[in-house]
């Protein structure tokens, strides 16, 4: 997920054009999603991003673990994504550029692309309109589901190892015209300080401050009802990520099924989002509400007694109700049921293995 080189141009030197359109299914990877994005933003000074229903999915042989309108509303909260575009046809045509007033259409190199997306590009491929960009890594649905087959935890990670991983994490920050950062993201320690990762803007003193905090694993539609109903308690959205140690001893087995930094990309790629702390404690006590200054704490009404019981007094903690209701309990049977269609019985017996006791959000 390489930075734009300058300003303004292309990664091919050119001058970007203003409105460039891509496509895809864009399933529950959404850090892969967002990254994937990233190199087609550079083609132009507008990012319009086509998704496909799940109907026209279906019709190809694609089974996608969420929905469209679940797609459709996390490819939206992408910063570097200007409109989204539902109902996508498969096969994109010169018709789909001019009905989008798009310029150009940006596409994956052919490596990275199955024999189903390779033939989808087939026609449009040859244009002076399409322009291929580089992936320079790419994580698949497939492997990720893939840690529920292996019941393994060789993905986890040190909490204090996000440090080593600053390179990867700043181009989540930017902001994709300016190409400097726009969010903060720091690592909480065990003293009770924090150590930058990446230095954006800070809260000005008359912002309201809300935080947030948890696994956020798996990163779907929940969650982000969730931080949008946070984020309109006030002016800037701080989101702590729970440490990988900390997560599994809740939740057990292999989770959490993505680890701290897939989890902390998944957070810096949204609008909404102000600042990320990385390795912040499950439970929430009165010391690191007093350290940082929260206006207000957005939580949900079943977590709220078991991580905030010491912060009551703060008179600061304000349930909240997302528009939209999911979990990763229903994200994992989700996964299951797509794999188990088309497994044989020792890979469904893997499956099996783990425990879907996963209901928090």
């Amino acid at each position: 997920m390489p930075k734009a080189i300058v300003q303004g141009l292309t990664p091919d030197g050119e001058k970007k054009k203003a409105r460039v359109y891509t496509d895809g299914c864009f399933d529950f990877v959404h850090f892969a999603n967002a990254r994937l994005l990233w190199p087609a933003k550079q083609y132009g000074k507008k990012l319009i991003v086509g998704i496909h229903s799940d109907d026209e999915l279906d019709n190809n042989g694609i089974l996608p673990i969420f929905t469209d309108e679940e797609r459709y509303r996390l490819i939206s909260a992408i910063r570097w994504v200007d409109e989204a575009f539902e109902d996508a046809p498969f096969q994109p045509e010169m018709s789909t550029l001019n009905q989008l007033d798009c310029d150009i259409i940006a596409i994956p190199d052919i490596s990275h692309l199955t024999t189903v997306e390779t033939a989808r590009y087939e026609e449009i491929r040859g244009s002076e309109r399409a322009k291929q960009y580089v992936i320079s890594e790419h994580v698949t649905d497939q492997e990720i589901a893939g840690r529920l087959m292996l019941v393994t935890k060789k993905h986890h990670m040190e909490t204090d190892s996000i440090l080593d991983f600053k390179s990867a994490i700043l181009p989540f920050a930017l902001d994709p015209l300016s190409n400097e950062p726009v969010i903060s993201v720091s690592l909480f320690k065990q003293n009770y300080t924090f150590a930058p990762v990446v230095i954006g803007r800070k809260p000005k003193v008359t912002d309201k401050v809300v935080y947030v905090s948890g696994a956020f694993d798996l990163f779907h539609a929940g969650h982000l009802s969730f931080l949008e109903a946070a984020k309109d308690l006030g002016d800037y959205l701080i989101v702590g990520i729970v440490g990988d140690d900390d997560v599994n001893e809740e939740k057990g087995t292999i989770f959490p099924v993505m680890n701290l930094l897939e989890r902390t990309l998944n957070i810096s790629s949204l609008k909404i989002v102000d600042e990320v702390f990385v390795g912040v404690p499950a439970v929430t006590n009165s010391k690191f509400v007093n350290l940082i200054r929260a206006s207000k704490i957005a939580v949900y009404s079943e977590t709220h007694p078991r991580r905030f019981a010491d912060c009551t007094y703060h008179r600061i903690i304000e349930e909240v109700t997302p528009d939209y209701d999911a979990t990763c309990e229903e994200i994992l049977e989700r996964i299951t049921s797509r794999k188990i269609a088309s497994s044989d019985d020792d890979e469904i017996a893997m499956f099996n293995a783990v425990p879907l006791n996963n209901n928090q959000h």
